[in-house]
C-alpha cells in the first residue's frame, strides 16, 4: 500500500514520518525565552492563569480573560459547552459566543502589533490566535497576551506563565491568523 504513495516502498515512508514528526517536535517544542521583570515595559499581572490540557488552548485563554472580568469559570466548564472534538479544538467564534453569553462584551478583529500594545497598557488582556505550523501545516493556538517589552510580547501560552516570545518570532506566527485577535471587556 505504501508503495502507491511513496516510490521505493516502505524505508521511503519511515524516513518521511520520522522527519516530520522531528520537525513537529521542533516546532511545538521551541524553547523561548522567559520573562526578566526587570525588562518589561507593560505587565498585566493579575490575569489569572489556566495550564492547558491537550487542545484545550481555547477554554484556558478564554477562563483567564472571564476570570479577570471577574466571571468565575474553569476552562473544564467552556471546554463541555465549546469544544469540537472533530475540530481537536475551538472555533474562534464560539469563544466570542461564548463570552458573550457570559455578559461581556466580545469583538474579533485583525488586530496590529501597536493596537496590541495600546490595549495591553490600558489593561486589556488579548487573546490572539498564532499559527506555528510550517508551510501548508497549520498547527493554530490561541494565547492570553498580558504584556510587552521592547523586543518580546508576553503570553499566558500552554502550560506557561508570563511567557517570553520574540516580538518577530510571535509576528511571523500571528501574521499567519491574519493578525486574528479577540478583545473582550466588560459591558458599559
Amino acid at each position: 500500500m505504501s508503495r502507491r504513495f511513496f516510490p521505493g516502498g516502505a524505508s521511503k515512508w519511515r524516513r518521511f514520518s520520522l522527519i516530520f514528526a522531528a520537525l513537529s517536535c521542533l516546532s511545538s517544542c521551541a524553547a523561548s525565552p522567559h520573562l526578566n521583570r526587570s525588562q518589561s515595559s507593560h505587565l498585566i499581572e493579575k490575569v489569572p492563569f489556566f495550564p492547558q490540557e491537550i487542545y484545550q488552548c481555547g477554554p484556558a485563554s478564554l477562563a483567564g480573560v472571564l476570570n479577570y472580568w471577574g466571571i468565575p469559570v474553569t476552562p473544564e466548564e467552556i471546554a463541555s459547552e465549546i469544544y469540537s472534538p472533530s475540530a481537536k479544538g475551538t472555533l474562534n467564534i464560539d469563544m466570542v459566543l461564548y463570552a458573550e453569553k457570559k455578559g461581556l462584551k466580545a469583538e474579533f478583529y485583525q488586530g496590529s502589533v501597536n493596537d496590541l500594545k495600546n490595549k495591553i497598557d490600558s489593561g486589556f488582556p488579548l487573546i490572539v490566535m498564532v499559527d506555528y505550523g510550517f508551510g501548508m501545516v497549520r498547527q493554530n493556538h490561541f494565547m492570553v497576551v498580558v504584556g510587552h517589552d521592547k523586543n518580546s510580547i508576553i503570553a499566558n501560552s500552554g502550560r506557561e506563565r508570563l511567557k517570553a516570545i520574540s516580538l518577530k518570532g510571535f509576528i511571523n506566527s500571528w501574521k499567519r491568523t491574519k493578525f486574528w485577535t479577540l478583545w473582550i471587556t466588560p459591558r458599559s
